[in-house]
């Protein structure tokens, strides 16, 4: 994946360097502490640092290098048992002197293989769309069963909910990657969507909740702007595209751009996640449904039988409760 936006470049130079700054201030101050109250430890240190760079001279004339090698090897491993004795014996850690990185899957690098590291893709999304759009109050753990009165809807929504939340475990590995809620306003599609996306994001995944009225003005927002500086809803891992059918309806803009986000994302494997009051089929000429309000071409993307999982959110009306 490749990201030209300037913005997002300059927030990764920003944020890698201070990274680096971080690592080196923590490290000296971690030295001051520990070789003020061992200064044996000082002296093994700077013992060790001499005598791997004798060592390395060494390496570079000799004869039989695997063997001096070996032997380098064995000398720096019996000084670091004796670095870390002398840590345990005071009271520290072992590994108290060794960096201690904010995102230990890249080691602060922004890299992991030959590809960007998630912590990366997270500052993208962060640097383009300011804030994920979850609201961290609204997870599993708060989700009342009780809200329902009805026995048998408070059953459904538990199915429901623990389909929810195998989603979000089992995130991004599910047998069909998008899941669109639809049914009556005020039923709790909305906080489903919420505590999916809360769970993936402490899983460290990047993720963007976006209604679909704010998505639409955005990319109005951003149609003069040059196309690496526009809005890229192809860089969260999940995407989850709230009030779907609540958006405005504008020639040559709102189908395109949401037929775009659609098409690419489940193109590229990535994970979406949709919301709406519109229904899937009806029998009553006044109830609009998605193919109705949308047309085939971007219905038949979001009912995708083998990439969306369709479900029904069929329960009573518990807004004013939630």
């Amino acid at each position: 994946m490749k990201i030209r936006s300037a913005a997002f470049n300059q927030a990764l130079k920003n944020e890698l360097n201070e990274r680096r700054l971080r690592i080196a201030r923590l490290k000296k101050e971690r030295e001051n502490e520990v070789y003020s109250r061992i200064p044996e430890l000082k002296a093994l240190d700077e013992e060790t640092r001499r005598s791997a760079y004798d060592m390395g001279r060494q390496l570079m004339g000799a004869e039989d290098a695997n063997a001096l090698s070996a032997a380098v090897q064995a000398a720096i491993a019996e000084k670091k048992r004796a670095h870390d004795r002398l840590l345990r014996e005071h009271g520290y850690p072992e590994n108290y002197l060794e960096p201690e990185y904010i995102c230990p899957e890249c080691r602060d690098t922004g890299r992991v293989g030959g590809g960007l590291c998630r912590c990366v893709t997270a500052l993208a999304v962060k640097t383009a769309f300011a804030d994920s759009g979850i609201d961290r109050e609204k997870r599993f753990e708060r989700f009342d069963l009780e809200l329902q009165k009805d026995p048998r809807n408070r059953a459904a929504m538990k199915k429901i909910l623990d389909q929810a939340i195998a989603y979000a475990d089992s995130f991004p590995e599910n047998e069909r990657s998008d899941l669109l809620y639809f049914g009556m306003p005020g039923v709790g599609k909305t906080y489903l969507l919420n505590c999916i996306g809360a769970r993936v994001l402490e899983r460290g995944y990047s993720v963007l909740k976006i209604n679909s009225y704010e998505l639409i003005q955005l990319t109005l927002d951003n149609l003069r702007a040059e196309p690496e500086d526009r809005p890229d809803f192809t860089l969260p891992e999940l995407l989850i595209i709230d009030d779907l059918g609540t958006e405005p309806m504008i020639p040559n803009i709102t189908i395109e751009t949401l037929l775009s986000i659609v098409c690419r994302r489940q193109d590229a494997g990535k994970p979406t996640l949709y919301a709406t009051n519109l229904s899937l089929t009806s029998s009553d000429p006044r109830e609009q449904t998605i193919q109705d309000f949308y047309g085939e071409r971007l219905a038949s993307r979001l009912m995708a039988p083998r990439s969306v999982k369709l479900q029904a959110v069929l329960t009573e009306n518990v807004r004013f409760s939630m």
